[in-house]
């Protein structure tokens, strides 16, 4: 490993600032290849191509320290590094995608609907942006099979379905407070088990797979966004419970 390359010449070839090549030194996230007596640095071209990964995984959004425990606990060849860094710009593009989705689907909900309740809102736009963590999760639960075919739906009929649920909660919220055997309740309910029968095909069994897993998407709060307050969600509950009860789903959950 030859050290080459002045602190200048280094900062000038990779479009660095020599403040933030000090800065890395201090901290031990990039030490050059040598120092002298006199204090003065030099680099090489393992330096260089460590300083790519740094550049990459800071583009990336991690933190200086998650990226020094890649840079110091991975002895990668930069074939290695550079497959790393294009699965996750992969990642990152698929994110940035789904927060383009769901800021179209907002726009054309708010065009359909008018006026939205906020909370709603966020959450049906949150939930469209974690698409993929909700199938990650999911697959824990029931065969991953059956996840994909649960998202498999083409973007129209997905915002026609996502607008019947901003109405569906909107009422819903309305009628807080109300028995939840009520009819107009329990109409609410049969409409949204119809999205629901939608996604999964009218396929009950899958629904019943799903609560005999015990899965439970309140043990979930930062991956599931609700629109609904936790005196709602309770109330809520009732009503579905009362619902596919008279579908014949066992409710009791195995201990």
């Amino acid at each position: 490993m030859t050290a080459k390359y002045s602190i200048g010449e280094f900062a000038k070839r990779t479009g660095t600032t020599i403040r933030t090549l000090h800065y890395y030194d201090e901290i031990s996230l990039l030490k050059p290849a040598l120092t002298t007596d006199s204090g003065r640095r030099f680099y090489s071209d393992d330096d260089l191509v460590k300083l790519q990964k740094i550049v990459s995984l800071k583009y990336l959004g991690y933190s200086l320290e998650k990226i020094s425990e890649f840079i110091h606990l991975q002895d990668w060849s930069l074939k290695d590094s550079l497959s790393f860094q294009k699965k996750e710009m992969l990642q990152k593009k698929q994110q940035l995608e789904n927060v383009i989705r769901a800021l179209d689907h907002a726009l054309l909900m708010m065009d359909s609907h008018g006026k939205v309740d906020s909370s709603i809102f966020i959450s049906l736009i949150k939930n469209i942006q974690m698409e993929d963590e909700h199938k990650e999760w999911l697959k824990g639960f029931i065969h991953e099979e059956k996840v994909e075919k649960l998202y498999s739906i083409p973007e129209e009929k997905q915002l026609e379905m996502n607008i019947k649920t901003l109405e569906i909660f909107s009422e819903l919220k309305e009628l807080y407070g109300q028995d939840p055997a009520s009819k107009d309740v329990q109409e609410l309910i049969k409409d949204y088990m119809g999205i629901v029968n939608e996604l999964t095909g009218d396929d009950l069994k899958l629904v019943q797979d799903l609560y005999d897993s015990g899965i439970d998407i309140e043990d979930e709060p930062s991956l599931f966004h609700s629109p609904f307050t936790a005196e709602e969600e309770n109330w809520l509950a009732k009503a579905i419970e009362i619902y596919i009860k008279k579908m014949g789903i066992v409710m009791d959950k195995k201990a």
